[in-house]
């Protein structure tokens, strides 16, 4: 017997990994919204008719109020939640004018790359933090 869910595409979301003096941000996902409690790199749905990048200074302008340059593709991913499939594409941005304000968010923090994994963290954002401690030296 098939999962019918397992048959769907996946929610195609978009993530930044933004870097501003050598750390990067996480958010907090709000308790009433679906895996709250848990940090992640900020974004969200790809809408129809919209290009990842386009859809990632959208929704950091909604989440957080501030304008980033989004730049070249970090990381693909796609995992399986027991709701459903995500395809994350992530990232690399820079942040360029603006004060954090959590609009969609509950808080946010600055964090070194080799200290990411110390936040309870999305498993489905665990690939793209493994290619950033990669990274770092």
């Amino acid at each position: 017997m098939t999962n019918i869910d397992n048959c769907k595409p996946p929610v195609e979301v978009c993530a930044a990994v933004i870097q501003h003096q050598s750390k990067i941000l996480l958010t907090l996902r709000p308790e009433n919204k679906k895996l709250g409690g848990y940090w992640e790199f900020p974004g969200g749905k790809i809408e129809a008719g919209e290009t990842p990048k386009v859809a990632l200074r959208r929704e950091i302008r909604e989440e957080l109020d501030i304008e980033i340059e989004v730049g070249s593709l970090l990381e693909s991913v796609f995992h399986s939640y027991e709701w459903g499939n995500v395809l994350i594409l992530a990232y690399t941005c820079t942040w360029n004018s603006g004060e954090i304000k959590h609009l969609e968010v509950a808080d946010h923090r600055w964090v070194a790359p080799e200290n990411l994994l110390d936040y309870d963290i999305l498993s489905a954002d665990l690939p793209i933090i493994k290619k950033l401690q990669e990274k770092t030296p």
